[in-house]
């Protein structure tokens, strides 16, 4: 009896061990696929915003849909204006464009809810589930455009050096180093960026869609700061970043990413020197 027990304690104890190398490896392979999900719906949208463009007199959407006599936060999103290229024109369809995000004309059109607008990796939607399930009552969005530099970012005027490409009533040409373009260049340019800092209803224009980087919150980039936050390992501090840049390429940045060079990558204008190897 006593052999039975000592092999069993060895039996258990090689299950155990197998389980805690398989269990890390299982969880490395959702988070790749996770992390390549999000890439697919930052490409899209990338996709969409130049499509947008073309359509547009090779303009990028200003950050919100423009009324004048709303506050920002109440206007309607960029993402409602780029739905129609998203293939999703019979959403687009049902807003009223005249009228604030909030209004009870658009209940049914704020309603809508996207899965490429959320991070795979946040929990926010199951990809299993059938119909979804949701965790949050709000149809939020992870993913935000780039303001710029500042707290005023999305305020300022399109030929200041602190501008990117989303400004609240700006709108960006989609060519390299032409007038209101992109002197910087499109490839060394922040677009789209995630964020797992206080999401936002994706209709919403303002802080909820629309954000800038405040040089007073660096560093920018890991859990609990002001952007990433779902990506990596939580016990090793390498919560990383999926961003989107103007000429539709999709990267990752990392906590150790210099605040210094993504302030410069988020500007359209700023004429900074970058480093050769970035």
């Amino acid at each position: 009896m006593r052999r039975k027990h000592v092999l069993a304690a060895v039996a258990c104890t090689i299950l155990l061990t197998c389980a805690g190398l398989l269990f890390p490896a299982i969880q490395r392979t959702r988070e790749a696929a996770a992390r390549m999900r999000c890439h697919s719906h930052f490409k899209g949208w990338t996709v969409a915003l130049h499509g947008y463009a073309s359509s547009h007199d090779d303009k990028f959407p200003a950050g919100t849909v423009s009324h004048p006599d709303l506050p920002p936060d109440q206007r309607l999103s960029w993402f409602v204006a780029v739905l129609p290229f998203y293939e999703q024109e019979h959403v687009y369809k049902q807003f009223d464009l005249t009228r604030r995000a909030g209004d009870p004309v658009n209940a049914k059109a704020v309603s809508n809810r996207f899965r490429s607008m959320v991070c795979p990796s946040s929990g926010e939607q199951s990809y299993n589930d059938r119909p979804a399930v949701w965790r949050s009552p709000t149809p939020l969005t992870h993913y935000v455009g780039i303001a710029g530099v500042g707290t005023d970012a999305a305020a300022l005027p399109s030929k200041n050096p602190r501008a990117g490409v989303f400004g609240y009533d700006r709108r960006v040409t989609v060519k390299d180093g032409v007038k209101d373009g992109f002197p910087d260049g499109t490839s060394n340019t922040l677009l789209l960026i995630e964020t797992a800092r206080d999401p936002g209803h994706w209709t919403y224009g303002g802080f909820a869609t629309v954000r800038g980087f405040e040089p007073g919150a660096a560093p920018y980039i890991g859990e609990g700061r002001p952007f990433g936050g779902f990506h990596g390992n939580h016990w090793l501090g390498t919560r990383n970043c999926t961003v989107a840049f103007a000429d539709s390429s999709v990267r990752s940045f990392t906590p150790k990413t210099d605040p210094a060079l993504l302030e410069a990558l988020a500007t359209v204008a700023g004429k900074e020197a970058l480093p050769a190897e970035w």
